[in-house]
């Protein structure tokens, strides 16, 4: 069959009806587009629901779901009041993070998938921790560390504890991407670390946290993230092992 002949219904049922793109949708597209370039800088005014409708030659009814739309992500502020209006928000990392942590358990992220980038990050976290910590950094580590050692025998205050030692490299990085992504990141596999602490693992635990410290103490990246990327890949490992394989797994690493 040639070109001329094919069936002018075959050609048609190729096609999809054009739907024009919503008001606020456009407006959305536009605050999104002026934040990446640079032209809105956190608590800008940018003048009420009313004026800005007028601005977008839009109803307030297209502009009021540009705004909703807006602030629910974070784009914007919407106050009310004599000094109130719309503003470019303030950045909130610990908002994204939880909204990221949210989306990740809602998409079916696994433990494992989470072991996975968090090795990749704290490996670097680790690396800017040893040439970015600063004294007070220093001194919070090895406070947690201390108080880890007097959980032992508490499962699930031991985990917190060693999650926050986490925290406080990440912290040390002064990196905020590094900070929020990591953050977002125990979000999914905070339970993990509870269920998966035994005698063996907090012994593990213990003695990859002290040696890290040292080696931020030391400022020595490279070992510092050599020790980081070992001990996550530990817990990487025995997350889909049996537990009698990973009791034994933990005993080895803290030879």
């Amino acid at each position: 069959m040639n070109e001329a002949s094919v069936p002018a219904q075959a050609v048609a049922d190729v096609w999809q009806r054009v739907r024009v793109t919503r008001a606020s949708d456009e407006i959305v597209a536009q605050f999104r587009q002026a934040l990446f370039e640079g032209r809105l800088r956190p608590g800008d005014l940018l003048g009420s629901e009313i004026a800005l409708a007028k601005k977008f030659g839009v109803s307030r009814v297209s502009m009021r779901d540009a705004l909703r739309t807006l602030e629910a992500s974070g784009i914007v502020e919407i106050r009310v009041g004599a000094r109130g209006g719309v503003r470019a928000a303030h950045g909130d990392p610990g908002h994204f993070a939880d909204a990221l942590a949210v989306q990740l358990a809602l998409v079916g992220v696994t433990p494992v998938e989470a072991l996975d980038t968090e090795r990749g990050i704290e490996w670097i976290a680790a690396e800017l921790a040893a040439s970015n910590a600063t004294p007070e950094d220093l001194r919070q580590l090895d406070r947690l560390l201390e108080e880890a050692r007097g959980l032992v025998d508490q499962p699930v205050a031991f985990a917190e504890s060693s999650v926050a030692f986490h925290a406080a490299v990440a912290e040390a990085s002064h990196n905020r991407v590094i900070i929020v992504t990591l953050t977002a990141i125990r979000g999914v596999i905070r339970q993990l670390h509870v269920t998966s602490t035994t005698p063996a693992r907090t012994e593990s635990v213990l003695g990859y946290h002290q040696r890290i410290l040292d080696a931020l103490h030391r400022h020595d990246q490279g070992e510092a993230g050599r020790l980081m990327q070992h001990h996550i890949g530990i817990t990487r490992e025995a997350a889909g092992r049996p537990k009698a394989a990973q009791s034994s797994e933990t005993r080895t690493a803290t030879r």
